[in-house]
């Protein structure tokens, strides 16, 4: 979302204002953290969210949230550039960063701890119960040994990540903490979430930006291309389905308003991480037909066929024969 309550230069003002002060306290040696001309963290808090939004000095002001502990009562999932202790991608692959770098793992004991760590996700990463998880990792362990394991593998887990508080459990249910986590199914879900409300409301320049902004966060499926997880089956069809429901979306409303290039270029991205869609190569061959661009447009149409017939042994729709007809008429 583009900083709208404050204007830009004004951001970019306080923020410059603010680092100069910065400076001078530290030429006098006085201790940088408190800062107590600035008495209200909220407002803080608003500034620099608008900041890291408009990109504005954002190392400093990644720096200066880190240095005052600022923690936003509203986790501001919108902004990955936010300090976060922990980042969690899954996207399309699995990475997690603790402040800013890459965790790597070497050892196959570390498997199972972000087993557990997968798992919470995909099961929502908010009150998951106990016996969930037990049955996800466990499933042919009895009560008391897959208790046990699981005891044991959520200690290896925190010890792991390095924040212990990030991974709450409380009267049997498992939490990562918005405070601590950034993920980003649930940047993904937010951002089309609040995208869909512009939508609605026919704030068209805000729901088409958000939108662009979050199908980017879309790198292919949940956990990318590991071994399916019956767990992970439920979440990594809900997000591809909010994906292409997204990009189709996206492509209607540019060819609506006759943005064919912005058309073109919405299906393609869609294209290069889900080339199976085949509402996509639909929207490509409406797209190159109205720019009498035949060649282009069977060209997508022979692309599609290849791949569906290569890849899951299928014909195109009907719709999309229907189109490949009206080209050849």
């Amino acid at each position: 979302m583009v900083a709208s309550s404050f204007g830009v230069s004004t951001i970019r003002s306080a923020i410059f204002i603010h680092k100069d002060f910065t400076k001078r306290l530290f030429k006098c040696q006085v201790i940088y953290a408190p800062l107590h001309y600035v008495d209200q963290p909220s407002a803080m808090i608003k500034l620099c969210s608008k900041a890291l939004e408009a990109g504005i000095e954002v190392e400093y002001v990644q720096e200066l949230i880190r240095k005052r502990n600022l923690v936003s009562e509203k986790s501001p999932l919108h902004l990955e550039n936010w300090p976060w202790p922990l980042k969690i991608y899954t996207l399309g692959r699995f990475e997690l960063l603790k402040d800013g770098k890459p965790i790597r793992f070497f050892r196959k004991v570390q498997q199972r701890p972000l087993s557990l760590l997968k798992a919470m996700i995909a099961l929502g990463g908010k009150e998951v119960r106990e016996n969930q998880i037990e049955d996800a990792l466990w499933p042919e362990a009895d009560g008391d040994i897959a208790y046990d394991s699981f005891k044991t593998t959520l200690h290896r887990l925190r010890k792991l990540v390095g924040y212990e508080k990030a991974i709450q459990l409380h009267e049997g249910r498992l939490t990562l903490d918005e405070k601590f986590c950034w993920v980003d199914v649930w940047a993904f879900e937010h951002g089309l979430e609040e995208a869909g409300i512009y939508w609605k409301d026919g704030l068209m320049d805000r729901a088409v930006q958000l939108t662009e902004k979050t199908i980017q966060m879309y790198k292919g499926p949940f956990l990318g291309r590991e071994i399916e997880l019956p767990w992970a089956t439920s979440l990594s069809e809900r997000l591809r389905s909010k994906f292409l429901e997204s990009v189709e979306k996206l492509g209607l409303y540019w060819q609506q308003v006759e943005h064919w290039g912005k058309a073109i270029e919405c299906y393609q991205r869609g294209l290069e991480v889900d080339d199976l869609a085949e509402e996509f190569y639909q929207g490509l061959m409406n797209c190159y037909q109205h720019l009498s661009q035949k060649a282009k447009a069977l060209s997508v149409y022979n692309r599609c066929k290849r791949i569906l017939s290569s890849t899951l042994g299928v014909a195109p729709s009907p719709k999309t024969e229907a189109i490949y007809k009206s080209l050849l008429s």
